[in-house]
Protein backbone atom coordinates (compact mmCIF):
# COMPACT_ATOMS: atom_id res chain seq x y z
CA UNK A 1 0.00 0.00 0.00
CA UNK A 2 1.32 3.13 -0.80
CA UNK A 3 2.55 5.23 2.17
CA UNK A 4 -0.05 8.33 1.54
CA UNK A 5 -3.19 6.34 1.16
CA UNK A 6 -1.70 4.57 4.46
CA UNK A 7 -1.26 8.08 6.20
CA UNK A 8 -4.87 9.09 4.43
CA UNK A 9 -6.54 5.85 6.23
CA UNK A 10 -4.30 6.59 9.65
CA UNK A 11 -5.67 10.45 9.49
CA UNK A 12 -9.70 8.85 9.72
CA UNK A 13 -9.07 5.13 11.39
CA UNK A 14 -7.81 4.08 15.00
CA UNK A 15 -7.71 0.48 15.89
CA UNK A 16 -10.16 1.03 18.09
CA UNK A 17 -12.77 1.92 15.39
CA UNK A 18 -11.40 -1.13 13.13
CA UNK A 19 -12.31 -3.45 16.15
CA UNK A 20 -15.39 -1.64 16.63
CA UNK A 21 -16.20 -2.11 12.59
CA UNK A 22 -14.87 -5.34 12.37
CA UNK A 23 -17.81 -6.96 14.77
CA UNK A 24 -20.31 -6.05 11.85
CA UNK A 25 -18.14 -7.27 9.44
CA UNK A 26 -18.72 -10.76 7.90
CA UNK A 27 -15.89 -12.15 5.25
CA UNK A 28 -16.66 -15.37 3.48
CA UNK A 29 -13.61 -17.01 1.06
CA UNK A 30 -14.06 -19.57 -1.36
CA UNK A 31 -11.07 -22.04 -2.01
CA UNK A 32 -10.12 -24.44 -4.38
CA UNK A 33 -7.27 -26.99 -3.25
CA UNK A 34 -6.05 -25.37 -0.90
CA UNK A 35 -6.19 -21.62 -2.32
CA UNK A 36 -8.36 -18.91 -2.00
CA UNK A 37 -9.72 -18.51 -5.50
CA UNK A 38 -12.84 -15.75 -3.80
CA UNK A 39 -13.89 -13.36 -1.28
CA UNK A 40 -16.13 -11.57 -0.49
CA UNK A 41 -17.37 -9.09 2.57
CA UNK A 42 -20.30 -8.18 4.11
CA UNK A 43 -20.66 -4.96 6.16
CA UNK A 44 -24.19 -5.23 7.47
CA UNK A 45 -25.90 -4.97 4.94
CA UNK A 46 -23.55 -3.97 1.63
CA UNK A 47 -20.63 -6.00 -0.03
CA UNK A 48 -18.18 -4.39 0.27
CA UNK A 49 -15.78 -6.64 -1.35
CA UNK A 50 -16.16 -9.19 -3.98
CA UNK A 51 -12.84 -10.96 -5.79
CA UNK A 52 -12.38 -13.56 -7.97
CA UNK A 53 -8.81 -14.57 -9.26
CA UNK A 54 -9.05 -13.94 -12.63
CA UNK A 55 -8.23 -17.88 -13.69
CA UNK A 56 -12.18 -19.13 -11.57
CA UNK A 57 -14.03 -16.13 -13.42
CA UNK A 58 -17.51 -17.12 -15.28
CA UNK A 59 -17.12 -20.65 -12.94
CA UNK A 60 -20.30 -19.53 -10.41
CA UNK A 61 -18.06 -18.47 -7.54
CA UNK A 62 -18.92 -14.77 -7.48
CA UNK A 63 -22.34 -15.65 -7.76
CA UNK A 64 -21.94 -18.44 -5.18
CA UNK A 65 -20.10 -16.10 -2.98
CA UNK A 66 -23.16 -13.62 -3.08
CA UNK A 67 -25.98 -16.53 -2.54
CA UNK A 68 -23.80 -16.92 0.57
CA UNK A 69 -23.96 -13.30 1.75
CA UNK A 70 -27.34 -13.17 1.04
CA UNK A 71 -28.10 -15.98 3.68
CA UNK A 72 -26.00 -14.40 6.08
CA UNK A 73 -27.94 -11.02 6.49
CA UNK A 74 -30.21 -11.18 9.78
CA UNK A 75 -33.91 -11.19 8.19
CA UNK A 76 -35.42 -9.16 11.15
CA UNK A 77 -33.17 -6.64 10.43
CA UNK A 78 -32.60 -6.11 6.75
CA UNK A 79 -34.94 -6.75 3.36
CA UNK A 80 -32.40 -6.39 1.13
CA UNK A 81 -28.52 -6.42 0.59
CA UNK A 82 -26.48 -3.29 -1.50
CA UNK A 83 -23.52 -2.33 -3.39
CA UNK A 84 -21.83 0.43 -5.23
CA UNK A 85 -20.69 -1.04 -7.99
CA UNK A 86 -17.76 -0.06 -10.35
CA UNK A 87 -19.14 0.16 -14.07
CA UNK A 88 -16.90 -3.42 -15.27
CA UNK A 89 -19.00 -5.00 -12.47
CA UNK A 90 -22.51 -4.05 -13.36
CA UNK A 91 -23.62 -6.74 -15.39
CA UNK A 92 -23.03 -9.65 -12.79
CA UNK A 93 -24.57 -7.61 -10.03
CA UNK A 94 -27.26 -7.66 -13.09
CA UNK A 95 -27.03 -10.80 -13.60
CA UNK A 96 -27.34 -12.37 -9.88
CA UNK A 97 -31.33 -10.33 -9.48
CA UNK A 98 -29.33 -6.83 -8.09
CA UNK A 99 -31.07 -3.55 -9.35
CA UNK A 100 -29.48 -0.46 -10.86
CA UNK A 101 -30.94 2.45 -8.15
CA UNK A 102 -28.45 5.00 -10.31
CA UNK A 103 -25.19 6.46 -10.76
CA UNK A 104 -23.61 7.90 -7.47
CA UNK A 105 -20.19 9.75 -7.02
CA UNK A 106 -17.85 8.14 -3.67
CA UNK A 107 -16.13 10.35 -1.83
CA UNK A 108 -12.55 8.20 -1.26
CA UNK A 109 -10.82 10.91 0.43
CA UNK A 110 -8.52 11.06 -2.73
CA UNK A 111 -10.57 11.97 -5.18
CA UNK A 112 -14.38 11.16 -6.17
CA UNK A 113 -15.27 8.05 -8.07
CA UNK A 114 -18.01 6.79 -9.78
CA UNK A 115 -20.20 4.01 -9.07
CA UNK A 116 -23.59 2.66 -9.57
CA UNK A 117 -25.89 1.89 -6.17
CA UNK A 118 -27.45 -1.66 -7.03
CA UNK A 119 -29.88 -2.87 -4.64
CA UNK A 120 -30.78 -6.80 -3.74
CA UNK A 121 -34.26 -7.54 -2.69
CA UNK A 122 -34.23 -9.95 -0.03
CA UNK A 123 -37.25 -12.49 -0.20
CA UNK A 124 -37.38 -14.50 3.06
CA UNK A 125 -39.89 -17.57 3.66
Amino acid sequence: MPDSIRAGILTIETPQSVIERASLYYVAVCELDTRIVGIAGLDLNEVRILAVSPEHRRAGIGRSLIEHLKAMLPAAFFSDMFVYASSAAVQFYKSCAFVDRGTVELDTGHGKMPAVFMALPIKRI
